[in-house]
Order: C-alpha cells, then sequence, then structure tokens
C-alpha cells in the first residue's frame, strides 16, 4: 500500500487557507496512488488558532467546510487521518482528535488527544479518555495525537488491542521544553515491535521554529524515513504483510 504524510505549513492558518492546501494535498496523493493519506494535528484550523483569535470556537465534525476535503477522499478511494479541533455536542467539549475517514468520505473513526499541558495554545481543548485502534480496511491502526506518544504505555495498549501500525499527527518540533521527541517515537516502535509513522509540520512562527521538525518512518525501532524542510506531500510504500516501509526515501511532492 502507499501513504502520504502531508508535511505542510498549516500551524497559522487560516482554515479557509489550510483547506485549500488539504485539498491540493489529496489531489497530489490521489494522482499518485495513494491509499492513506495522513495530516499533522490541528491541521484544519491551525495548531496556533486560539493564540491567533481566543474567540475562535470549532465545529462539530464533519463541518459543511471540510465537504470538499471528503468529496476527494471518495473521488480516489483513500483512508484520511485529519487532524483538527471538534466539538462534541453530546458531551459540549472541543477536543484535539484525529478523525479517520473511510474511502466513502464518512468518519469511521477518532482519536481524542489525551496527554498534554493546558496551556494557552492548547486551553481550549478537553482531553480524550478513550485509546482503541481503528480497523482501516485490512489493517488496525492505532491513532496517537503528537504528545500522546510521550507516555509509551499509550503505545503499549494500542499493540494490546490489537493494533498493527502506529500512526501519530504532531505539531512536535525540537525544542527547549521537549528536548528531542525522536528517541520517543523510536522508543514506542522498539517496545512495541509496531511501525511508527508520524506525519510533523513546517514553517516558522513566533511561537515555535516548525521548520526543524521532522516527518519519519521507524520500522523496529530503527529510522528508515525522515524529512523535514520546505512544504511537501511525503509518500512511500508500505508491506502491509511484512510490516515494513519498503521506499528507501521518500517521495517529495513539493506544495
Amino acid at each position: 500500500m502507499r501513504i502520504a504524510l502531508c508535511h505542510l505549513e498549516l500551524s497559522l492558518g487560516p482554515e479557509e487557507r489550510n483547506i485549500e492546501s488539504l485539498e491540493k494535498a489529496l489531489e497530489i496523493a490521489g494522482e499518485n496512488g495513494v491509499d492513506w493519506v495522513i495530516t499533522p494535528e490541528t491541521a484544519l484550523q491551525g495548531y496556533y488558532f486560539h493564540r491567533v483569535d481566543p474567540e475562535r470556537t470549532v465545529a462539530a465534525m464533519p463541518s459543511p467546510q471540510i465537504d470538499g476535503i471528503r468529496r476527494l477522499v471518495k473521488k480516489y478511494g483513500m483512508h484520511l487521518f485529519l487532524g483538527c479541533g471538534e466539538y462534541d455536542e453530546n458531551d459540549r467539549c472541543s477536543y484535539n482528535a484525529c478523525l479517520v475517514f473511510g474511502p466513502d468520505g464518512n468518519i469511521i473513526g477518532r482519536h481524542r488527544k489525551i496527554f498534554g499541558e493546558k496551556f494557552v495554545t492548547e486551553e481550549w481543548a478537553e482531553r480524550g479518555t478513550t485509546i482503541e485502534p481503528i480497523q482501516c480496511g485490512q489493517i488496525k491502526a492505532g491513532v496517537l495525537v503528537c504528545a500522546d506518544a510521550w507516555k509509551i504505555e499509550h503505545s503499549h495498549i494500542l499493540k494490546e488491542k490489537g493494533a498493527e501500525l502506529i500512526i501519530d499527527i504532531a505539531a512536535w518540533p525540537i525544542s527547549k521544553v521537549c528536548g528531542n521527541p525522536l528517541g520517543y517515537w523510536l522508543q514506542c516502535s522498539e517496545e512495541t515491535g509496531l511501525p511508527f509513522l508520524l506525519c510533523n509540520q513546517t514553517g516558522m512562527t513566533e511561537y515555535m521554529n516548525m521548520n526543524i521538525g521532522q516527518s519519519v518512518a521507524i520500522t523496529n525501532g530503527e529510522l528508515v524515513l525522515a524529512y523535514n524542510g520546505d512544504p511537501a506531500v511525503l509518500i512511500c510504500d508500505y508491506d502491509e504483510k511484512q510490516k515494513v516501509f519498503t521506499s528507501e526515501r521518500f517521495m517529495v511532492k513539493l506544495m
């Protein structure tokens, strides 16, 4: 199967611009025969949307704003792992989530970020409480959002529940606060024996230098593929039977 990571500059938004970028990335992925598309954390609104506009709220999903994205998912018959803020009308709370869309363009599962401090950037979001793999075709995907991978037990729980591949969507470069997160990602794979795929984002902001953030593919605790820099769609091939990434390097489609 073929997987694409949307390593894009999205953190400052606005949402309308991000949607245009995501739609372009989906077109590139579809034209290159991609089966799964993975976006960074809060790719829809932009990771810093609350800092940019503290009055901004997030909508229940799927919202009409992503109809174009869903049409492209259906057009190309993909699975999409979309990072976004979403409002839950049942508990009246907002969450930092990864929504998983099936090839028909409908939501088939979600993971809501569990771990993290409610500092100003993420104070809008309540914390999720459950960890469950999501059946994506023939593969059970274990989904995490950014620092959920900091707690290695989250990856162990996914393995125990039958996950065959761990997906992490992130806004997580090297920083003074967090150090180099690569060690955590390698540990998640090494301790569980599962392939680990992380989609990061790029761009320089006054809050964080995302340009040094890596998107990576890891097998058996070994770094196989890595990229940082200009906005791009990163494409790689994955052998779901052998559970290994077969590409020697990312196919880089600059945006």
